[in-house]
């Protein structure tokens, strides 16, 4: 999520453009999405009060915005068959769960490890790639210990602030 510094900053600009300094954005329409459960700014080095006061919510903007909630899962509702939908309202549940605290954890991986249900594990993520024709020959070439590779190269060099471009 962007920093509420940046928000102010285009509300400011808004208003000065739209000569209306009593309305947010000078009276334009401005929409937000995202869920600010899951998403907070980066602060880079911050301290967990600098993030919390990085955040929309700490803005003297906030109490001047109308929020709408979504109160239908629009994926559940867009599915293309029964089944589809069934596992897509279980995963949306899964994640409701596991961002308010109420999953269960697994202490026999780490302290706040979850537990995640057999039907959403990947047992052959090969097989689960893709079962269409035109992409065995790309099945075939790839195996789980490359893209297990792929994944760590990517992730070290996400969380490695050494490292550079050239």
């Amino acid at each position: 999520m962007t920093h509420r510094h940046a928000f102010e900053a285009v509300d400011r600009s808004l208003r000065d453009l739209m000569d209306n300094d009593d309305e947010p954005f000078g009276g334009k329409v401005f929409v937000l999405s995202g869920d600010f459960r899951q998403i907070l700014p980066v602060v880079v080095g911050g301290t967990p009060t600098q993030t919390i006061d990085a955040c929309l919510k700490s803005s003297t903007l906030w109490p001047k915005l109308q929020q709408l909630h979504l109160r239908e899962n629009m994926r559940v509702i867009s599915a293309q068959n029964e089944s589809t939908a069934t596992e897509l309202a279980e995963f949306s549940e899964f994640l409701l769960q596991v961002g308010e605290g109420r999953h269960d954890i697994n202490p026999a991986l780490e302290p706040d490890g979850i537990k995640i249900p057999k039907n959403m594990l990947i047992e052959n993520p090969m097989e689960e790639l893709s079962d269409e024709e035109e992409d065995k020959d790309i099945r075939r070439g790839a195996n789980s210990r490359g893209l297990t590779r792929m994944v760590d190269e990517m992730y070290a060099y996400i969380n490695n602030p050494e490292i550079t471009n050239d």
